[in-house]
Parts: C-alpha cells; structure tokens; sequence
C-alpha cells in the first residue's frame, strides 16, 4: 500500500483494501460465489469482480456523463479495458477481503461504460439456481463505440498434476455500432423474465434505445450470438436527441422497458408498440437527468430509480402516480444495486440498496416496507444506513461482495478520475 493510500486509510475508516486502475475505472459488476473447480480439496469459492475502464488519452480523461465531448473525439484516441478480480472467502473475518492482483485483463476495443453479469433464474429450478449457458458465466459490456460485447468466465486447469488454475475472460459475441448510433451508455439482461428468452436492452449518447436477443449455438448450445430485434427514438431535449443513461426491463412484466435520460424523464415503453411510451415521468418529478432504473429482483413490479438530482425513488409500476419513497443520497446518482440476497427471494433485506452516488461517495439505502411478506407497498420514509466518503473523485461504480452471511459482507466501488476502487464495511 502506498503512503498516499494510508493516508487515505487514516482519514477514513471503514474500507479493507483499495487499488489503483491505470485507466479511469468507469464500472464495478461482481457475481456471485463461484467454487473453484479443480479436482483439489479446497472448494473454497470466490466472487468474480469486474472493473470496466474508459479513457480518452492519458492527458485529458473524458468524464462519460459528457458523451457530446467523448463522441467528438476520434475513435481510435479512446481506450478501454475489463479487469477481473476473484475475490476469495475471507478465512475469519470481511476485513480479510482484498482484490489482490488482476486475474485477467482484457484490451477493448473503446472505453467500457457498463457492463452486466448474467443472473437469470430457471424458471423450473429451486429459487437458488441460477442459469448460465453451460455452466459459463456470462458478461455484457457497453462501449463507447456503440458497440456490446459479451464474454464468459472461464476456469482453467493449466497444470493437471498440481491442480493449478486460472481464469480468464472469453469473448463470445459482439455488434458492432455503426457511426450514427452514437456511445452505448448503458445495458440490462433480461434477468427477470421467463418465456422470452435471453435478451439485452441496451440505450445510447443518441437518444435510442434498443433490444438484442441472445441465442446459443455450437456443440454444446454454449455460444452465444446477438441479434438486434427493437430500435427506436426514446428520449429528445429542445427537439435533439437527449442521452439515455439508463435502461431496464421490468420483473412481472414480459414486454416492457424502461429508460431514463438527460431530458429529466423516465419512461415506461412496450416494446411491442414503441411509437410512444406507455408512462412517462418528467420534470415535475425529476428536478435533473435520470441517470440509473433497476427492477427489484424478486418483487413484481417494483424498481428504483436514481437521478441527478440526488434521489432515489421507488416505484411500483401498479402505482405510477407517484413514487412508493424518496430518499436522498448526498450526489447525484450513478448506480444503484440491490441487496444479493433479494435473488434468492428472501425478505429481511428486500429492500437493501447499494448507491453510486458520484460526488457524495456510496451510500447503503433501506426501503422498510420491503423487507417483509407484505404484497401492499405503501409510501414511505426510506433510510439512509450507511455511508462511504473515502473516494476523492466522482464515484461511478458499485456493487456488493456477499459470501451469503452478513459477516462475510462487503460493498466495492471505484471512482473516475482517480483511478480507485475500494472493498469497504457496508454495515
């Protein structure tokens, strides 16, 4: 650790390790506890963790709320990278958890602006399994080419004798943005869905939103391919395209998308009829751009929404006259995830979320009402129940470390001009 870093870890307590990204760190995705698959005895698991890069050039970072700046500059003075850390089962403690070196790093070929892990759940399988396609966990990332790429997480046996292994990060499929689309800000599995298979919604620096399908094919049905299938305008301000931040499908309803933008709106869109939306919440709602949508995993129906504004929202798609709550969180948001365990269904913190809240740091939010058996959301006063401020630049990205026990908990974030990304006590 180097003096800087002490300094930091002197004046801010709370945090467990921080590392350095030689790009500007624009997105933080982790996935859940995989088991190390060697034939050893030592089944201990460790959370895959990907830091998604972007940078213009080494003298002037481009900040990617300014997508006009960064779709001005050319293509080939952009750079981006995906690194992959296995974070390990901490032996005693959470302050035992650490990056520890980059299992892998990949050269894209623009700056990544998002990326998603794959979580989609079986339909036909215990509330426990998760689907991925032959076992392969699969990652989507957002560059500012206009481009999507997916890529599987592989565990190799390099050495059959001395059970040695590694990971790495396989590409699998790509689209390739034409020059009009403009930078793909932002990208969403359709985790919470059932009957239409794999597919991706993506939004862009043009004011379009788009759906891709996912399909398999090769020997083993394993390899994925892209198909765009929906395209259209969403989102314009003073009658130009208006940045589309942010897009999600919604759980408990198998045709509709949401999207949120610089134009201060969130809009509910069936994508089987796109000429206008279904809702729209605009500017007597949101005071700036809505910047993060995330449906709840578990919960038809309900999702949260992050702005520029500095609030987060709860909605029920039931209720759209006004939001479920509204909390405020200290910086405009960025990102926004909800508690791992609201995967698997379980109610004691349904309604946990982790905030990316730029230059307010991260922030750990509890929506009360959720936390239980109740079908009935009533609104409500949210929480905010812990805060992390150690980030000395804009934080952009976050996710939770969860080895299934509130003991071996964490949250990780990075920040953009810095170049840090911290593992820290979201207790």
């Amino acid at each position: 650790m180097s003096t800087e870093e002490e300094g930091v870890r002197e004046k801010y307590c709370g945090w467990f390790d921080v590392l350095t990204t030689p790009l500007n760190a624009c997105s933080l995705e982790t996935y859940f506890p995989l088991l190390r698959d060697d034939g050893s005895d030592n089944q201990s698991a460790h959370i895959p963790l990907i830091v998604g890069c972007y940078q213009l050039n080494e003298s002037s970072p481009v900040d990617p709320e300014d997508a006009d700046a960064a779709s001005s500059s050319a293509a080939s003075s952009r750079c981006g990278e995906l690194r992959l850390h296995m974070i390990p089962t901490p032996s005693t403690s959470k302050t035992e958890m650490q990056f520890g070196d980059a299992a892998c790093v990949l050269q894209m070929e623009s700056g990544v602006l998002d990326g998603k892990w794959k979580r989609r759940r079986k339909s036909n399988q215990s509330e426990d399994a998760i689907e991925c396609a032959n076992g392969t966990p699969l990652f989507a990332s957002a560059c500012a080419s206009g481009s999507i790429h997916i890529h599987g997480l592989q565990n190799n046996i390099n050495d059959s004798n001395t059970n040695t292994t590694s990971w790495s990060l396989n590409h699998f499929a790509s689209t390739y943005g034409q020059n009009d689309t403009g930078l793909c800000l932002a990208l969403a599995w359709n985790d919470y869905l059932n009957n239409n298979g794999d597919q991706i919604v993506s939004s862009y620096s043009k004011g379009e939103v788009a759906i891709h399908q996912v399909s398999y094919s090769g020997d083993t049905n394993e390899v994925p391919k892209l198909e765009e299938t929906h395209r259209w305008n969403a989102h314009t301000l003073f009658g130009c395209p208006s940045e589309v931040w942010t897009c999600s499908f919604l759980r408990g309803a198998e045709s509709v998308v949401l999207s949120g933008a610089d134009d201060c709106s969130m809009k509910v869109w069936d994508i089987r009829q796109t000429q206008r939306p279904v809702h729209k919440v605009g500017d007597a709602e949101f005071e700036a751009g809505v910047t993060a949508i995330s449906s709840h995993p578990s919960l038809d129906g309900i999702f949260a929404v992050g702005s520029y504004d500095e609030h987060v929202r709860l909605y029920d798609y039931r209720k759209m006259n006004e939001p479920l709550s509204k909390v405020s969180v200290g910086g405009g948001v960025w990102r926004i995830k909800w508690h791992p365990s609201t995967w698997s269904g379980k109610s004691s913190c349904r309604g946990k979320l982790l905030v990316a809240a730029m230059h307010g740091g991260c922030r750990v939010v509890n929506f009360p009402s959720l936390n239980g058996d109740v079908e009935e959301y009533t609104i409500e006063e949210a929480d905010v129940i812990s805060e992390f401020t150690a980030h000395e630049s804009m934080a952009y990205g976050a996710d939770w470390i969860s080895f299934g026990t509130s003991e071996l908990e964490a949250a990780a974030s990075c920040s953009f001009y810095d170049r840090k990304a911290f593992i820290w006590d979201s207790s």
